[in-house]
């Protein structure tokens, strides 16, 4: 039913839409705007154009922006009234609408509480993208038509009943061949009270990440639904290859994207009566953590190493972690939280993660470590640890200058100029935490030694931690000749023990020493 622009009809179709009901109409066979009909302008309906043989498009269709999608529109087959298996050919657009129609109750089937919205957008997201020849559209038109054409992947899936004991088969669609694109299939597989399913994956392969399986303990419809594994991948890579089900049924839901496609999966479902305990290897990720001190924390985590299936467990437990400061202090150096460091798992947990601050005080300072110790809260025979203690090294990455305090010094002959190395950069009461030393030598400039003072070789300038300037004194001789004012050179350079974190400042690691004549002509 197509008509001209109608605001009550488009209204009532919005009613409809409100309350949840999707509507599919048909675009009209005038070869024009559609936004010019009712209902097809109608902006919550899903408006349905034509196409023909060959990817081209139906004639008579209309077109424009209120399109949503297209399908055959042109010789459909359908039924007649003439007998009971007759049957005849129709071409218009509302031969094009059912088809979308039965796409939607397809879709709904698959998943029942689909909104309006949510159907359009699978509509367009399965559909076949950018294969109309849309020359017959005038130019003007072209671009606001979508060229979307309707698509919807072989149904798969199903509600199956097992019994105990009993063994079937689940594959992927067109397997071994390789799967559909975008599709989604569900299997709900149900064995008798009191028993448990196991599913195991004899052959795998899907696009990484995107085409997956995943598992849920529960229905699709259930609003407690637990997931319990996702799978993507080749099968040599999967953590596990098999996951028992937490009681007597199990969702497998596979899911594909509209990109690359792979052969897909093979899997054996069984329904048991009783879980094989086995025993589950707990321990920590690493022995060894290296966290630079301005990243503000380091992330620890806790895993199963012997995976065998989804859920290893058939309790929950609970491990500890403890820490044992080294050079590193709590506080000072880490920050490390004891209400929230033990670690809760619960029967489909593999991994559990653990975060400590690391307190940048803005010292120079050696490394730092503190040692941590995983525990076991457990009673459980099954619960196994493994990898029980690690160690955390808090690297620093602060730096400091150090240099001499003046470039320039003046002295009266036969006095002593005191001269002073000092560090360039303070912070705080503690720049550098640990000792180290420089280096000073004199140069002749026009004074000499030891007739205008006394040389100084290589001498050792040793900073104790948290100092920040040290001196010395240089000798000058008075020899009572009438000259003019003489100098030398102060020379500050690297002493064998300075950390490479402190650096000699390139302007202040010379200082000119000018002795002045008091004697006279």
């Amino acid at each position: 039913m197509t008509g001209g622009y109608t605001q009550s009809v488009n209204d009532a179709i919005q009613a409809l839409y409100k309350s949840g009901v999707p509507v599919v109409v048909a675009a009209g066979n005038y070869a024009s705007d559609a936004c010019m009909w009712s209902p097809a302008s109608a902006s919550n309906a899903i408006t349905v154009a034509g196409s023909a043989e060959g990817d081209r498009l139906y004639s008579k269709t209309n077109y424009g922006s209120c399109i949503d999608i297209f399908a055959p529109g042109h010789n459909v087959q359908g039924a007649n009234h003439m007998c009971s298996d007759c049957y005849q050919f129709k071409s218009g657009t509302s031969f094009a609408a059912p088809l979308v129609s039965g796409a939607v109750a397809i879709l709904l089937q698959r998943q029942p509480r689909l909104t309006p919205d949510q159907i359009l957008y699978q509509l367009i997201s399965l559909s076949t993208n950018n294969t109309l020849d849309t020359d017959s559209i005038p130019a003007n038109f072209t671009s606001s038509t979508p060229n979307r054409l309707l698509f919807i992947p072989e149904s798969c899936g199903g509600k199956l009943s097992i019994g105990l004991q009993s063994v079937i088969r689940i594959e992927s669609p067109n397997y071994p061949l390789n799967y559909f694109k975008k599709t989604v299939c569900k299997w709900l597989i149900t064995g008798p009270l009191n028993t448990y399913v196991r599913i195991s994956f004899t052959n795998f392969s899907t696009e990484p990440f995107y085409d997956r399986i995943e598992l849920y303990q529960g229905t699709s419809c259930d609003p407690n639904i637990t997931q319990l594994a996702t799978l993507s991948g080749k099968r040599d890579e999967l953590a596990f290859t098999q996951c028992d089900s937490l009681s007597n049924s199990l969702l497998v839901e596979f899911r594909t994207d509209s990109l690359i496609s792979d052969t897909g999966f093979r899997a054996n479902i069984l329904v048991a009566q009783t879980r094989q305990k086995q025993t589950v290897v707990v321990g920590l990720e690493e022995s060894t953590y290296l966290v630079n001190e301005d990243e503000g924390r380091v992330k620890v985590c806790v895993a199963i190493s012997n995976l065998h299936t989804c859920c290893p467990v058939t309790h929950n437990f609970s491990v500890t972690l403890q820490h044992t400061p080294g050079s590193a202090t709590v506080g000072s150096d880490y920050i490390f939280d004891d209400r929230r460091s033990t670690l809760q798992f619960g029967t489909c947990d593999k991994r559990k993660c653990f975060f400590i601050g690391t307190v940048n005080n803005h010292q120079v300072e050696t490394d730092e470590s503190f040692t941590l110790t995983l525990v076991n809260n457990s009673f459980e025979s099954d619960i196994e640890l493994a990898m029980m203690s690690a160690n955390v090294t808090i690297l620093d990455d602060d730096v400091a200058s150090v240099g001499l305090e003046h470039t320039d010094y003046s002295v009266e002959e036969g006095q002593e100029v005191r001269v002073c190395a000092r560090l360039m950069t303070s912070r705080g009461s503690c720049t550098v935490s640990f000792p180290f030393s420089v280096v000073v030598n004199t140069e002749y400039g026009s004074a000499v030694s030891p007739e205008d003072y006394v040389t100084v070789s290589n001498e050792s300038l040793s900073f104790a931690p948290c100092t920040t300037n040290v001196c010395f004194n240089i000798t000058t001789h008075d020899d009572t000749l009438p000259e003019g004012n003489e100098e030398f050179h102060v020379i500050l350079s690297r002493g064998p023990d300075l950390n490479s974190r402190i650096h000699l400042d390139h302007i202040m690691n010379m200082a000119v020493v000018t002795v002045l004549d008091d004697d006279g002509e």
